[in-house]
């Protein structure tokens, strides 16, 4: 790789500007190599620290209650709950603005089943 191979010296221009000013640099703790080679080139002070676990989002405001019901009507579709249910969905569905995005049924709409 073409550059300076070694510290930095007086004569560098980023050691010249910056001058006594500290240079602090965050790492993550889980990369150590990163803050080893900050703090050979620029007399850096490593202060670490520890990424924050992912976690799954999950579902949120109407959009749990849709999954369950949904989940609901497979189960109940010929007890003749399927209706009901199904006109929940559609309501729900209506709350959560997804009838923007998807063309739902108007309320009343006798619905098909498609094989």
């Amino acid at each position: 790789m073409p550059g300076k191979q070694v510290e930095m010296s007086d004569v560098c221009y980023p050691d010249s500007l910056i001058g006594n000013i500290p240079n602090v640099y965050y790492y993550a703790a889980n990369n150590p190599s990163e803050a080893t080679i900050a703090k050979h080139q620029s007399y850096t002070n490593t202060i670490s620290y520890l990424t924050p676990p992912a976690e799954n989002a999950g579902l949120y405001k109407g959009l749990k209650q849709l999954s369950e019901l949904i989940s609901s009507y497979q189960p109940l579709k010929d007890s003749g709950h399927g209706p009901q249910i199904v006109d929940s969905i559609i309501s729900t569905a209506r709350q959560c603005n997804l009838d923007k995005d998807v063309d739902l049924p108007e309320e009343g709409e006798e619905i098909s089943a498609k094989e």
